[in-house]
């Protein structure tokens, strides 16, 4: 065999060595990706979508997918602010009053007193911002768990939207501040933009940041998060902020799409939140999970949701069946974690 022959010999088994080499690893990186909890949600999404559109092949119409990404995406927004919460190891049961709250608040502000949408939309803000700066400090200061203070301001933040609104919704918000919860752009519903707005901040907070790396680690192990130096207080204190903020933005996006800020609006809506969150791949046991399975979470919720709207299945059911969906998410957690133990 010539020189030039055995050449092309090593060469031929070292491009075949390479080509099995990337083949090998091409295939173990699928079969990893495809045992995370958010791929698996992500294709039980794509399943439920399919049915759905077999079903009933309306389900994949212009109105309905406006519609459907419309919910979908202010559910998202509830759950990501939830899920702040989770990652903490806690819990934020006033999502759907401060929702309310949130609503009837700029409602008030801007048609009962008269300020411009800009002020009342800050005011509004700022009050809720004080809200989750109380439930923080209530948590780390007092060592509450968030289940109890938030469980206390889910009837009181309900209470005072009555207080404020006199029992009556307060109607007649200005077309101008309406767009928030109606409007489009780019025939893309103004809700998807704000909530991928968010999730795109909030992506590059938790996965290149370092509060965001913090934030896990208090949830992980907070005395291991405390012996590291990292400020555990600061890191739970600024996700109940952050979840009672994202909580009442979707009050106030409620609020334009309805236009009316209504003392009961969100009614349940903290289940819906805390199950995309579930179901999305977060651990009631915080330090787990991640932004994009709460939007897959949402999604499944969402599709859910209109699936059923579309098959006209009774209203009561609704809640029994994304109770059930949050049993099973909390099942399958569990015995992820036993397994991983």
């Amino acid at each position: 065999m010539s020189k030039t022959e055995t050449g092309q010999t090593v060469d031929q088994s070292t491009a075949l060595g390479i080509k099995k080499s990337f083949i090998t690893d091409l295939t173990t990186s699928l079969g990893e990706s495809l045992k995370t909890t958010e791929m698996i949600m992500f294709l039980v999404l794509i399943v439920l979508v399919t049915v759905a559109t077999l079903v009933n092949p309306r389900f994949i119409g212009v109105d309905n997918l406006h519609t459907l990404t419309r919910d979908s995406a202010i559910l998202g927004i509830a759950g990501i602010g939830e899920g702040f919460t989770i990652l903490v190891a806690g819990i934020d049961l006033s999502v759907g009053s401060i929702l309310a709250l949130g609503g009837v608040l700029v409602a008030y502000f801007i048609v009962t007193q008269g300020l411009p949408i800009w002020a009342g939309i800050v005011l509004t803000l700022l009050i809720i911002l004080l809200v989750g700066l109380i439930h923080g400090l209530f948590v780390t200061k007092l060592k509450m768990h968030g289940f109890l203070i938030t469980l206390v301001t889910m009837g009181v933040a309900r209470g005072a939207c009555l207080v404020i609104t006199k029992g009556w919704p307060i109607i007649d918000l200005p077309r101008s501040y309406n767009v928030i919860g109606q409007g489009y752009v780019a025939s893309i519903p103004v809700p998807v933009i704000i909530f991928a707005a968010i999730l795109g901040g909030t992506f590059f907070l938790l996965r290149f940041t370092y509060i965001g790396r913090q934030i896990y680690a208090s949830g992980g192990n907070i005395e291991a998060a405390h012996l590291s130096g990292v400020n555990v207080d600061a890191r739970i204190i600024l996700c109940y902020v952050i979840s009672a903020l994202c909580a009442c933005l979707v009050g106030m996006i409620q609020a334009g799409r309805l236009t009316i800020g209504h003392p009961g609006a969100g009614e349940g809506y903290e289940l819906d939140a805390i199950t995309a969150c579930i179901v999305g791949g977060l651990s009631f046991f915080g330090g787990e999970g991640s932004v994009i399975g709460i939007a897959i979470g949402a999604g499944i919720i969402g599709v859910l949701q209109n699936a059923m709207i579309m098959l006209r299945v009774s209203p009561y059911w609704h809640r029994i069946v994304i109770g059930l969906v949050l049993l099973l998410a909390i099942v399958f957690d569990y015995v992820r974690r036993r397994r991983g133990a």
